[in-house]
Order: structure tokens, then C-alpha cells, then sequence
């Protein structure tokens, strides 16, 4: 099989996953052999995969298009984090309120126990 003049073949290699936990030899077989199968594959990808420049016109599209994208996401940090600071503020004032509620309970305690 030729593809773009140069002449390629199909491997197939089989991904064994090692076995759970305490399976002895057969796990620890597995487990050096995960690595050598995995460069195995990286290694096929390489060979098989052609490399190719991009057009100028696509990389000048890219760049308008990443640069539209960037500035249409940029939003003030009010903007962005505007939901927690309504809850931040929220919260605050609900522990302003326990807090003055604790404060007057103590004032009263201490007024019925002095007078």
C-alpha cells in the first residue's frame, strides 16, 4: 500500500492492561511490558503520520480567529465574578446579623441579671 510515494504498513499490537493486585508473576510481566507497548505505539503513530506546513492563509485566519475569540471573552473582573460577590456580601450581612442578635442577647442576660 503506497500513500503519498511512500510505502506504509499495518501492525497491530495488543494493549494488555496488567491484572489487578497480587496476580505475581503474570502482573509483574504485564506492568514492564506496558511501557515497551506504548512507545511501540507512539513509535507506529510517528512513522505512519505525515507531517505538513500549514497555509499562510490558514495561519493568518487562525490567528484573526484566536485573537476575535480572546477579545470577546476578556470581560471586567466585576463581570465575571459578579454572582460571588452578591453571595460574599450576602453571607456577610447574614453574619452581621447573627452577630448583633448573639450581642443583643448578652446585653439582655446582663441587664436581667443586675437589675
Amino acid at each position: 500500500m503506497t500513500d503519498l510515494g511512500r510505502k506504509t504498513t499495518t501492525k497491530v499490537m495488543r494493549f494488555e492492561a496488567p491484572p489487578g493486585r497480587g496476580r505475581g508473576r503474570a502482573h509483574r510481566r504485564a506492568a514492564r511490558e506496558a511501557p515497551r507497548q506504548v512507545t511501540g505505539i507512539a513509535n507506529l503513530v510517528r512513522d505512519t503520520l505525515i507531517p505538513v506546513e500549514p497555509s499562510q492563509q490558514f495561519v493568518r485566519e487562525l490567528g484573526r480567529s484566536l485573537t476575535a475569540t480572546a477579545t470577546r471573552s476578556r470581560r471586567s473582573l466585576v463581570r465575571r465574578y459578579r454572582a460571588a460577590i452578591v453571595i460574599g456580601a450576602a453571607a456577610f450581612g447574614s453574619l452581621a446579623s447573627v452577630v448583633g442578635i448573639v450581642a443583643l442577647l448578652i446585653r439582655q442576660r446582663s441587664r436581667v441579671r443586675t437589675g
